[in-house]
């Protein structure tokens, strides 16, 4: 079986060191490039511990791909803006590109309401904003992907089967934490030791850049124009995520229905399991591609709340990515995950 020549950018920030790990294990990737702004000149293998490659990589500066031939596709661990600023040189490599940022998952006009950065003139057209779970059928071998943001993943996956169903312009209240790992390497002190630890704060309240994201693939998919009420918190552990979606309305839920609704949606997705008697754990799902979705209908009965758990450097970035290559490159989409 032909081996995919992978190069990475941005590979030792937490995104791109799982990346690797999920890749050194993938029976059809060959990592050829390992680029970070940071700890260059020293071995993969130094940097990630009880990493397997069959050869030492050195790792390079991130621009140093510029000189690469002969990959068959990038991943971009680079943060907001950084994939941006060399894409125009990038692209000459000839191989598709998958980002993990958020560079190229908003309209133009979204993008630079949310991100105030702006991209080069149709820049946009060249990438294609895969869930897999959502609109795989959609994909495009010629196109390069943009990779879901982890909050977007995990409340998606617990939306967009009761899309739908929903009232135009409906409010959506999101209460969503996340593991510190979420942030990147920061040397923000939020992000401490001492201020995490033993402690839950909100951030970003109704200003997290991924309510746009899941809003427009809302629209997108069930043509319902509804506003997100996003409510992040940063939860003193190292990785994971939980969604818990409230939708109220003035009749009775029907239980029966929405679990059907569910099963219906998910009935060929390997990587999504419903929940029917309980409500699902971060645990559950830390170190994998899964989600975890669980239903209740509060004791009003008109209230319904959606828990959906993934873990954010896996099916919230780097897993998922792995998803996307395997659909890219016509492999099935579990393969080495």
């Amino acid at each position: 079986m032909k081996k995919i020549k992978i190069g990475i950018i941005g590979a030792t920030g937490y995104t791109g060191i799982e990346l690797i790990r999920t890749l050194s294990n993938h029976p059809i990737a060959d990592i050829k490039f390992a680029g970070a702004n940071s700890n260059f000149g020293s071995y993969l293998h130094e940097e990630i511990h009880s990493l397997t490659l069959s050869n030492k990589l050195k790792i390079k500066r991130n621009i140093d791909i510029l000189k690469m031939k002969k990959l068959d596709l990038v991943f971009s661990c680079l943060p907001n803006g950084g994939l941006i600023s060399i894409y125009n040189k990038l692209k000459k490599l000839n191989a598709r590109v998958i980002d993990l940022s958020g560079d190229f998952r908003l309209t133009d006009r979204l993008h630079k309401k949310w991100y105030g950065t702006k991209r080069s003139k149709g820049s946009l057209k060249d990438f294609q904003y895969i869930l897999p779970e959502i609109n795989k059928g959609t994909i495009k071998k010629n196109q390069n992907i943009s990779n879901p943001g982890c909050y977007a993943t995990s409340i998606l996956l617990g939306l967009l089967p009761i899309a739908h169903t929903l009232r135009k312009s409906e409010d959506i209240i999101i209460d969503t934490k996340s593991g510190i790992s979420g942030a990147g390497k920061s040397a923000n002190l939020q992000h401490s030791f001492t201020e995490s630890a033993e402690n839950l704060s909100t951030y970003n309240v109704g200003e997290h850049r991924h309510a746009p994201e899941i809003e427009q693939l809302i629209y997108k998919e069930s043509k319902k124009k509804i506003n997100i009420l996003m409510v992040p918190h940063l939860l003193p552990i190292k990785r994971g995520i939980m969604s818990n979606i409230y939708i109220s309305k003035n009749t009775s839920f029907d239980l029966k229905k929405i679990y059907e609704l569910f099963d219906n949606y998910y009935s060929n997705s390997k990587f999504v399991k419903i929940f029917k008697n309980s409500l699902p754990k971060i645990n559950q799902v830390q170190n994998s591609n899964y989600c975890h979705i669980g239903i209740k209908i509060l004791p009003n009965n008109k209230t319904l709340l959606v828990s959906s758990v993934i873990d954010n450097l896996g099916k919230g970035a780097a897993t998922q990515a792995v998803q996307n290559m395997n659909l890219l490159f016509n492999f099935d989409e579990g393969l080495g995950l």
